[in-house]
């Protein structure tokens, strides 16, 4: 798992301000909410059980526009807390695209 210091939250030429907000995030919890929510909603998304006649079946993988779609949290907050996911080991991306997005999947799914 990366530290804060090796993924920032901010990037280099950002202002002060984005520093300032990305640490209250952290100290507030706000960013560990944030993810566990984002990370709730893929799980939700990943093994909502669908039935088509009498087949049931799980999904295997994801996009933030998936996500987005089927569920109430913003599409920027989303897209925001994927990499974190992935830094925790949460998640992964499977090196495909999908409506110009990212193919991600659950880390042991």
């Amino acid at each position: 798992m990366k530290t804060l210091f090796e993924q920032p939250l901010s990037h280099t030429d950002d202002p002060i301000t984005s520093y300032k907000a990305a640490d209250r995030m952290v100290k507030s919890g706000a960013l560990s909410k944030q993810e566990q929510e984002v990370y709730e909603a893929i799980d939700s998304y990943i093994h909502a059980i669908r039935v088509a006649g009498s087949l049931h079946y799980t999904k295997s993988d994801f996009t933030a526009k998936d996500i987005f779609s089927s569920s109430t949290i913003s599409y920027y907050t989303i897209q925001r807390r994927l990499s974190g996911l992935r830094n925790k080991d949460r998640i992964e991306r499977t090196g495909e695209k999908r409506d110009n997005c990212s193919v991600w999947k659950i880390i042991g799914d």
